[in-house]
């Protein structure tokens, strides 16, 4: 069910850059969408709790011994919870749910992803 809640936000996530091209001169888009994603689903399994959501990442992070500062991910996590408020209640629609039938879940998170418009992207 996750993987589907995922898709869903990946989805959400390219219909905002709708228009825009490649954003960065560094990561393309498919690169940003999947560290996005991971932001998301850290601060939806934490109730948008961005020192919980910074650990946990962090923590993953140290396991694949790839070094980042806590410091950046709580950087990274605040535009992440800037810029994509209605993916992450989206996402912590299926944390409450994830125990409900399955067309439960995915309705309510659709409810959330359709606030998001095409090209819908925050650049600031």
């Amino acid at each position: 069910m996750e993987i589907k809640v995922k898709q869903l936000i990946k989805e959400s996530l390219y219909k905002r850059l709708v228009g825009h091209g490649e954003i960065d001169t560094i990561l393309n888009n498919y690169a940003l969408v999947e560290k996005w994603t991971t932001g998301i689903m850290a601060l939806g399994y934490n109730d948008s709790d961005i020192e919980l959501a910074a650990q946990d990442i962090y923590e993953m992070k140290a396991a694949l011994l790839e070094k980042i500062s806590i410091e950046d991910i709580r950087a990274f996590l605040c535009l992440v919870n800037n810029r994509f408020t209605d993916e992450i209640m989206a996402f912590t629609r299926y944390v409450e749910l994830r125990d409900e039938d399955e067309s439960e879940i995915i309705s309510a998170v659709q409810e959330e992803l359709n606030l998001v418009e095409e090209g819908d992207f925050m650049f600031s």
